[in-house]
């Protein structure tokens, strides 16, 4: 057994798929088969179940995650910490975030001035996407940090929850929905929803809602989603901030989901396995003070600073 093994097995039960970890790993699926099946006969143990979908972890295999998850830590901050000598341990060099649209609501000009000011050489990249994609980013290394949504973060990523975000109902400013206040949730299967694609947070929030009968409009951009709903297409949802400038202008309607309410927990996630650099880390920090202070100023309405230990376990909230 060695640390290529290690790696790729661990790899392989966060995906759940040899396909993706070969993929993810630039090793040819019969290679990492191979490395897998030898790992097994080392041990003795059936590690893995194979099914039409992917794979899933043994008893035997959950508990040997567990440890290698540990020891592949232990190998990197180990190889980090006798690597970062002398003039590499100064606040210096690349660091990329990725960051749900629209990006402005997590990160500002003012962050940026900033880390330029206090670290003149830090430099920082920020990549929108959505929170599947930039998921696999953080997965391959190409993003050192990323905001995601939800509290179910896979094992490989370090979740830390900065706050909880009220999602409502985005649809045509018309005369009807200005008279609105709220919307039920059972209401929703009403209209057309405008959701992302799956897998994403907003549909597993709608299919916990258990509506008869839905229609789904799939549209992975945000300003897509806005757009469809200002023409009266259907109704999206969306945190309030994402449609700041619609909604100021008139252009659509954001209305309070009841009975329950809908909200996300909203969480800088970052590799269990590959140590943050001191940038990292710096711009880790910066991130958490800019969300902390536009919460707490009332700039970002629709937010609630989680308190350690409060941490979202669900993404519905009791009807008030």
């Amino acid at each position: 057994m060695d640390l290529r093994q290690i790696r790729t097995f661990v790899y392989i039960a966060e995906l759940r798929s040899y396909t993706r970890a070969a993929a993810f790993l630039h090793v040819s699926q019969p290679a990492l088969s191979r490395q897998m099946r030898l790992l097994e006969e080392e041990l003795r143990l059936k590690l893995f179940l194979r099914h039409g979908h992917g794979v899933e972890l043994t008893n035997e295999g959950v508990a040997f995650f567990a440890r290698c998850r540990d020891v592949l830590s232990e190998f990197e901050q180990l190889r980090h910490d006798f690597r970062s000598t002398g003039a590499n341990k100064a606040v210096m060099g690349l660091v990329s975030v990725g960051l749900p649209a629209p990006a402005t609501r997590f990160a500002t000009p003012k962050l940026l001035h900033a880390a330029r000011k206090s670290y003149p050489g830090l430099s920082v990249r920020f990549a929108e996407g959505f929170s599947a994609l930039l998921h696999e980013w953080l997965l391959s290394g190409s993003l050192d940090l990323a905001v995601l949504f939800g509290s179910n973060t896979p094992k490989l990523l370090t979740s830390l929850p900065v706050l909880v975000e009220d999602l409502v109902a985005i649809s045509a400013a018309t005369k009807t929905s200005r008279k609105k206040n709220f919307v039920n949730a059972q209401d929703l299967q009403n209209t057309p929803l405008i959701l992302p694609h799956r897998p994403h947070i907003l549909r597993e929030l709608i299919d916990s809602l258990h509506l008869k009968k839905v229609e789904i409009l799939e549209v992975d951009s945000t300003s897509l989603m806005i757009e469809l709903a200002r023409v009266g297409d259907g109704t999206t949802i969306l945190p309030a901030g994402s449609a700041e400038q619609s909604i100021r202008a008139g252009h659509v309607v954001a209305l309070p989901i009841i009975n329950p309410t809908l909200s996300w927990q909203v969480s800088i996630c970052y590799s269990s396995v590959r140590p943050l650099s001191v940038g990292a880390r710096v711009v880790l920090d910066l991130m958490r003070r800019e969300i902390a202070q536009k919460v707490t100023s009332g700039e970002w309405l629709s937010g609630r600073l989680i308190r350690p230990g409060t941490e979202m376990t669900e993404g519905l909230d009791a009807a008030p």
